[in-house]
Formats: C-alpha cells, structure tokens, sequence
C-alpha cells in the first residue's frame, strides 16, 4: 500500500509534459483503433485483456514509468531538425550514462520498441502476461509516434521552447513550453469530451476516406517533418491563430493512428495459430 501511495504522489507531481498526447489524446486513439478491428482481434483482445478495453490500458506506459525507467527512451525517437529523417543506428542507440539501461539497448526509442512489442503480442507461443504487457506498450507507443514533437530532438522535443498557451506563461506548477501544448491544450482547446472527438474523427476518417498504412518508421517521419512545420521560437504563442492553423494537424495524427493501431492489432491478432489464446 505504502508503495501504491508513494506512487500515486509521484505521478501526481511529474511535470505533465512527460506525457505525450496527455491521457486524452490517448484514450481518443485506442477507442478509433476499438472501432476498427477485426472480429478476430477483438474476441482475442477481449481474452488478454479480462474484458477490458483498449482505452483503460492506453496511458499504462507513461504511468509504470517511475517504475520501469529503462522505458523512459522508448516514448519517442530524436532525429536531429538538420537530418534528412530516421536513421535507426542513429537515432535508436544514444548511451547515457545518467540513464544506464541504455548503454545496452539498441533498440531505446518509439519506432523500434513499436515493432519489437508488435513482434510479441503477435507470437502464439510467447506467454500470456509477455504478450498482455506487449499490447499496453504498443496502444500508448503508437499514439506517441504520431505526437509530431516525439519525433524531433530540437529543444528536447520542444520541452525547452517556452511559451504562452492562450494568454498563461504558467501550466500547472511548470512554465508552458510547446511540447506541453501539443500534448495536451490543443486537444483541451476543442473543447469536446472523449467520446466527442472520437465521434468529430470518425467522422473526418469517412469523409477523407484516411486509410492505415506505413511503417513505424516513416510514421516517425512525418511527424519530424510536421514538427518542423509548426515550431515556433523560444517566447513564442499558442494562441487561437496558431489553434486555427494546426488543429487539423491534430486530428489528422490522432485519427491516423487510431487507424493504423488498428490495423497493427489486427495484424498481430488475426493468427490462425492464436486459436487456443
């Protein structure tokens, strides 16, 4: 209990940037990807996850994150703003020695951990809770690979650009910088509930007629090359001109990986040998 308390304190307290999408964000991206899996997939789903749903388990990651800080890399992938796009000896692999674990992990960041947990909750032989932990790293990593500044090393991602976010210099306990905006107050700025904006994007999906497809790795892509397209200087302003501007931004990525979470379930789930899990 003691532990479960202390835990709860810290998350209560960590700077809410941390979080990419917010829980919002990522809530919205595994109730699309609900919406569009297979028959298959959602009966195998129903099994690993007790009757849960896939919205429940979608902010897992960040929150085991005090616990598990070999994951803190796996969240997002830096290519450098001058690169010409994801190089994955480069980008992947960065020894820190305030961060041991990653001294051996050739695989820290979003786009390899993607396809490695993909690889696991696929595998019918692999154990159940494997392939159950495998299933919540992969909801909330596909979410964080299409937040356009987990793709950019710029600025930590944008942590260090600090801004105003309509009118306020200070978010929470923290001072407002733009990955905290796109985490969180540009999808609060809607103003629509959960369930709201999941109808708002269902309905943009049919009318564009967007399809899942692509790689982690050229999803990693375009949102390095969006996260060029909306950044703004140190002391710049999220205000409503900037809303207006990037909004559909913001949908198009959350829309687009609820599809494509989807498709990567439906893939890994749609085994004829998983028949007896």
């Amino acid at each position: 209990m003691r532990k479960l308390t202390a835990l709860l304190l810290l998350l209560t307290f960590l700077p809410s940037q941390l979080f990419a999408w917010g829980s919002k964000g990522h809530r919205v991206v595994a109730d699309i990807a609900s919406n569009h899996l297979s028959p298959v997939a959602k009966q195998r789903l129903q099994v690993l996850l007790d009757n849960g749903d896939l919205a429940t388990i979608s902010t897992w990651a960040d929150e085991v994150r005090p616990n598990r800080p070999e994951t803190a890399g796996w969240h997002f992938v830096d290519i450098p703003k001058t690169a010409t796009g994801f190089s994955d000896q480069r980008d992947c692999y960065r020894p820190d020695e305030k961060h041991p674990s990653s001294i051996n992990d050739h695989q820290n960041c979003v786009v390899d951990r993607i396809t490695f947990f993909a690889r696991v909750l696929g595998d019918p032989k692999a154990p159940a809770p494997d392939r159950l932990e495998a299933l919540k790293f992969l909801v909330h990593f596909v979410g964080d690979v299409h937040q356009p500044l987990h793709g950019m090393e710029e600025a930590r991602g944008g942590n260090e650009i600090h801004v105003t976010e309509f009118g306020s210099a200070q978010c929470g306990n923290h001072a407002c910088n733009l990955h905290h905006a796109w985490d969180t107050a540009l999808i609060e700025h809607t103003g629509r509930s959960e369930q709201e904006y999941v109808a708002y994007l269902e309905q943009m999906i049919a009318s564009k007629g967007l399809k899942a497809g692509g790689t982690p790795e050229e999803w990693a892509n375009e949102s390095w090359r969006l996260a060029k397209q909306v950044w703004i200087p140190d002391g710049g302003a999220v205000d409503e001109a900037y809303y207006q501007s990037d909004i559909g931004i913001v949908d198009q990525r959350l829309a687009l990986a609820g599809l494509r979470l989807a498709a990567m379930l439906n893939s890994a789930l749609d085994n004829p040998q998983d028949g007896h899990r």
